[in-house]
């Protein structure tokens, strides 16, 4: 009967030995990070940061008239805010709020909104990386200028004024 018992220990043992050597390689292999991949395309902000208006590179001025339909771009004589949205996006939920009350106190000026899942060739086209991203674009269907995220109403406002005066 000891010798039952003997084998019995041992067994035990070997089964915690056994559980002890697959969590120590598990806990190895989790401490070994990937490799991040480099992001192509540089980003000049941490996401869910707010960015100043800003020209659109590489092609600032450029048109898109090609990729925006006549629904998306200014009414003549005007300009248009696009926001390319997303169907759960908070965020997405103020920049139109900011975008509305901006519109309504400046004629001429016109918000549209694309939901980026209705419309998923306009995010490769335009360049599109997070929801919301605003696009100031007239009635040739130029971008002349982006942001990406909430855009504060100042800002907003400083950037269309110089654009309604030439355009």
């Amino acid at each position: 009967m000891s010798g039952w018992v003997l084998v019995a220990v041992l067994a035990v043992v070997v089964v915690l030995l056994s559980g002890l050597v697959l969590v120590v390689l598990r806990g190895r292999r989790r401490r070994v990070a990937p490799e991040p991949v480099p992001d192509p395309v540089p980003d000049p902000g941490p996401e869910g940061t707010r960015r100043d208006l800003r020209p659109v590179a590489p092609r600032p001025g450029g048109p898109v008239g090609g990729v925006l339909p006549r629904d998306l771009v200014a009414p003549p004589g005007g300009l248009a805010l696009l926001q390319l949205s997303s169907q759960f996006c908070a965020d997405c939920r103020a920049s139109r709020a900011v975008l509305t009350d901006v519109a309504s106190e400046h004629p001429g000026v016109t918000v549209r909104e694309v939901d980026v899942s209705v419309r998923p060739e306009l995010v490769r086209l335009l360049g599109i990386r997070r929801t919301p991203t605003t696009l100031v674009v007239d009635p040739a269907g130029v971008e002349l200028a982006r942001t990406v995220g909430v855009p504060r109403r100042a800002d907003l406002v400083g950037t269309l004024a110089p654009l309604r005066r030439t355009g």
